[in-house]
């Protein structure tokens, strides 16, 4: 079955691709383990932060759900980070 949220499985392809999509944005080094891991616990993550430290450096997966959450978590860390810059973009000016 090639269903990717009614069974809860993900196509392969498409689960290593986010795998490595969140692994390079950690490398950026655009947030350390620790404030990924609490913004992602804080907004319902379930996995504990050794999980997502397996899973940013694509040594381990993650449940669809948890996968999904950590994106959010990333999208999300970088609009704060957008909204500082640009708030110290202003007060230089």
């Amino acid at each position: 079955m090639n269903n990717r949220e009614g069974s809860g499985m993900r196509h392969p392809e498409w689960a290593s691709a986010q795998r490595r999509s969140a692994a390079e944005w950690y490398r950026d080094g655009r947030t350390a383990l620790a404030g990924v891991w609490a913004y992602f616990y804080g907004i319902g993550g379930d996995v504990d932060e050794m999980a997502v430290d397996a899973y940013l450096h694509e040594l381990g997966e993650l449940p669809p759900s948890q996968m999904n959450l950590l994106a959010l978590a990333m999208r999300e860390l970088d609009t704060e980070a957008m909204r500082e810059l640009d708030s110290e973009r202003m007060a230089d000016t």
